[in-house]
């Protein structure tokens, strides 16, 4: 068994556990280790501060929880069961949806792809 540990994770795995890692720096408001996630070529063009600025007015995230990854040799698809609280005129309310996401492969690390 300890042979098994020592084994490097699936692309799936590790881009479950990436998505996962993205999605609380989120929750928590860290926007810098959220865009660290982003593929490089994103970074180059778009500062953290602008990047940062794409979640203002966006409901509360209450979970968020990653439900399956397929992957190609140097792209995934993996899908987010987002549930976020919204205000309405009968008072708070939990909704749910599931989000698709792309993360692409670069230099043996997975970057989620952000579009411009």
């Amino acid at each position: 068994t300890g042979c098994a540990a020592l084994q490097p994770a699936s692309p799936e795995e590790a881009v479950t556990k990436r998505a996962d890692q993205r999605w609380k720096a989120l929750m928590a408001a860290d926007w810098a280790k959220a865009y660290s996630f982003l593929t490089p070529a994103f970074r180059s063009t778009m500062p953290v501060d602008r990047y940062r600025e794409r979640f203002v007015g966006v409901p509360r995230w209450t979970n968020v929880t990653v439900k399956s990854a397929k992957c190609e040799p140097e792209k995934c698809t993996v899908v987010v069961r987002i549930e976020a609280e919204y205000g309405a005129r009968s008072g708070i309310q939990t909704l749910g949806t599931d989000v698709p996401e792309t993360w692409l492969q670069e230099d043996g690390t997975w970057y989620k792809y952000e579009a411009m």
